[in-house]
């Protein structure tokens, strides 16, 4: 005979995260992935007024309109301020009934889609970052053809000239002419084949602050949040200095008015991440934050495009090399929250052939 399944063994193992409420809107149960998703055990939980756990006027509203109306109301991409970090979720409202009628209690599903919506940025940024490149490759063919051109020219002009006044201003025009050729190869990006070797992430991070100090003196904070048991990760040493370094660099300008700026370095492992397409069984994740003023809204969506950049002293290329050297890496560098300071993420995958991975 098959033992009936109860009810409360199939909530328990739902994926997505449970809340049951009462008339008072007073959290009554939760299912264990309502506990992990609200970073808080049951018995914080149970108790709670549901309107401390998610204080949106707009959930608040669907709560009401549906404890009225014995309805259902899906709400779609909303932001919920956790203690750590936000999240995007789906949120399912939906009264609940018994055989003595509704007693107005509501069922709420929580769904996080923190994963699909990386998952899409991801996506738009390696199609967005391949289009650039291809534009870009066409751009360089036109523009660095006909510096060559002018370059040249004022070579030969400059054997032919006696006054120093003109030679000197062929010597402007050949040293612009080699400034913008070399601005063009770094907008295309590097294409020196990857020296891979097994570093320690720690080492570099460390080089790239010494590099900063040198750059800011020493009123710069830097703060550390290093895993010590990470193994070693394959990559390119120096491009990988250069890519931490882009970000570091514009933390710094970003705090350009600040007395006492701050940097952050954390690392962590993880598991099971998908980048581009891809699931990784184990993954380094590197943050990278400051105490700046953020990012602005409308440049979140394109900066890691090359040339964009919002600062007038800026070129706009630093996030973009980045991309392209980490991309490169098969990994991906996204822009993320972290308790409400300015962070980019790099995450790069372990590889099956590296040494000393965890299992």
């Amino acid at each position: 005979m098959i033992n009936p399944i109860s009810n409360e063994l199939v909530l328990e193992n739902l994926e997505a995260a449970i809340i049951v409420i009462d008339v008072d809107r007073v959290v009554r149960k939760v299912n264990i992935a309502a506990e992990t998703l609200l970073e808080q055990s049951r018995r914080n939980l149970i108790g709670q007024a549901f309107e401390h756990l998610i204080p949106l006027p707009a959930v608040q509203k669907r709560l009401q309109e549906c404890q009225l109306h014995n309805s259902q109301f899906t709400l779609r991409e909303v932001t919920i301020d956790l203690p750590h970090k936000e999240m995007l979720v789906d949120i399912t409202l939906s009264s609940l009934s018994s055989e003595q009628g509704v007693d107005d209690s509501v069922l709420i599903e929580i769904n996080s889609i923190n994963r699909i919506s990386r998952f899409m940025k991801e996506n738009n940024q390696l199609e967005r970052q391949q289009s650039f490149r291809l534009m870009m490759r066409g751009l360089a063919h036109e523009i660095k053809n006909p510096l060559g051109g002018i370059r040249g020219a004022a070579q030969l002009l400059e054997r032919e000239l006696i006054d120093p006044e003109q030679q000197e201003l062929t010597s402007i025009l050949i040293k612009e002419a080699d400034r913008l050729t070399r601005l063009v190869d770094r907008v295309m990006g590097s294409r020196d084949v990857l020296k891979l070797a097994s570093i320690n992430i720690h080492e570099v991070l460390e080089h790239v602050i010494d590099l900063l100090g040198a750059r800011q003196g020493p009123q710069i904070n830097i703060h550390r949040a290093y895993d010590p048991a990470l193994p070693e990760i394959l990559v390119d040493r120096e491009q990988l200095i250069q890519a931490v370094l882009n970000i570091a660099v514009n933390a710094l300008e970003a705090q350009q008015d600040c007395n006492s700026p701050s940097v952050g370095f954390n690392t962590q492992f993880e598991r099971l991440v998908t980048i581009n397409q891809t699931v990784h069984r184990q993954a380094l994740k590197i943050q990278i934050w400051d105490g700046g003023p953020g990012v602005s809204k409308h440049m979140r969506g394109i900066i890691f495009d090359p040339l964009i950049t919002d600062r007038p002293e800026g070129s706009g290329l630093g996030l973009s090399i980045t991309q392209e050297i980490i991309q490169r890496h098969n990994g991906v560098v996204q822009l993320e929250d972290l308790d409400g300071k300015t962070c980019f993420s790099i995450y790069l995958p372990y590889l099956s052939t590296e040494s000393n991975p965890r299992h």
